[in-house]
């Protein structure tokens, strides 16, 4: 899966408590590929005809098939993972409000914004906005992360 990171964050990884301010900002962008859909749905065991059949999807009044909803939690966990807070947190909480539904070729447009911080327990939150090409909100969640978990040398 390839995840653009679009926003200016001079760091990638590792973030520590101290390092992140209230409203930052980091942004990505992933193209929702054939490839990318595949994957999660052979990784996942799940064929329902909403995602593997077109001409399901066209009978139901989709002009595509539609992505899996929770193909967008397992790039969240890799932005997460990798890019920030960037590996050495436990995610405690994830709140997941999927609105509309997405589809292959879409991009999606990934936005998470520091809401919370508590320095002395370590605690991150974040709201997190993903919306397609055409600007339109397909999903918007809350998570909580326990920070500053031994960095790896």
């Amino acid at each position: 899966m390839k995840i653009k990171q679009i926003s200016k964050s001079k760091k990638k990884n590792f973030h520590k408590i101290n390092e992140i301010k209230l409203d930052d900002i980091h942004a990505y962008e992933v193209k929702i590929s054939q490839k990318l859909h595949n994957g999660f749905k052979n990784f996942s065991g799940d064929k329902s005809p909403l995602h593997t059949s077109l001409k399901f999807c066209k009978k139901n009044g989709y002009k595509k098939k539609v992505g899996y909803a929770f193909l967008i939690t397992a790039i969240l966990s890799k932005i997460y993972g990798m890019f920030f807070p960037g590996g050495t947190e436990l995610c405690l909480k994830q709140i997941c409000n999927f609105k509309k539904p997405f589809f292959l070729n879409d991009t999606l447009k990934i936005n998470l914004k520091v809401i919370q911080i508590n320095y002395e327990a370590k605690l991150l939150t974040i709201s997190i906005i993903i919306r397609n090409q055409k600007n339109s909100d397909i999903f918007e969640g809350e998570t909580i992360f326990q920070l500053n978990l031994h960095a790896p040398k």
